[in-house]
This record gives structure tokens, sequence and C-alpha cells, in this order.
């Protein structure tokens, strides 16, 4: 299953410190974690970023963004992580949910 992870590093970690936790976490092999293949991990000038995964599992998924607030709590201020689809998958699907909804025939109340 794909899954993707908006992140925001930490303010108040120096940079030293974040490359060290990061040589930490990769040089460990516990990153990616066992089950999950990194498909993009990108990152702003500013610190924010994107990463798009394939996960087994939701543990699995639970467990490439926790390994590094084991590592190091703050190293991110905020993370969301999701399942995701391509955009044209997407769009598929929900044109099948509008034709369903559009052949459906409004009820009318009852009378009383």
């Amino acid at each position: 299953m794909l899954f993707m992870t908006y992140f925001e590093l930490g303010d108040g970690m120096p940079e030293r410190q974040r490359l060290k936790i990061a040589e930490k976490v990769v040089s460990s092999g516990k990153f990616p974690p066992k089950g999950v293949s990194v498909i993009r991990w990108d990152i702003t000038p500013d610190g924010w970023g994107v990463g798009l995964f394939e996960a087994g599992t939701a543990e699995d998924a639970m467990r490439i963004v926790n390994i590094w607030r084991a590592a190091a709590p703050g190293f991110f201020r905020c993370t969301k992580t999701a399942p995701a689809m391509p955009v044209e998958d997407d769009m598929s699907i929900s044109v099948g949910l509008v034709r369903a909804l559009a052949q459906r025939r409004p009820s009318r109340p009852k009378a009383g």
C-alpha cells in the first residue's frame, strides 16, 4: 500500500545534531524499516518535506516515522501520514461515485 508523509523538522534542534541522528538511524539498518520501500524522501530549504513509500501494513508505516521520534524527540515539529494513490486513480473512483449518485432518484417526503 502506498503512503505519503508530510513533515516539518523541529526548529529547536541544531543542524549538526540532526545530521548525527540521521547518520545513526540510517547506519543502524533500521531505516527504512523492514517491510517498507522508500520511493521518495524529499526536503525543502525551509525544513519541510514529503516522503512517499510503500508499506505492507499500517504498523510498517508507523515505524518509518516513529524511528526518527525514538532516536530524537523533537526531530520533527509535525508529521502527517496517510494512505495515498495517484490522482488519476482517485479521479476514476470519484467519477464512479458521482455517476452512481446522479442515478439515484430523490425521494419525496411523505405527506402528513
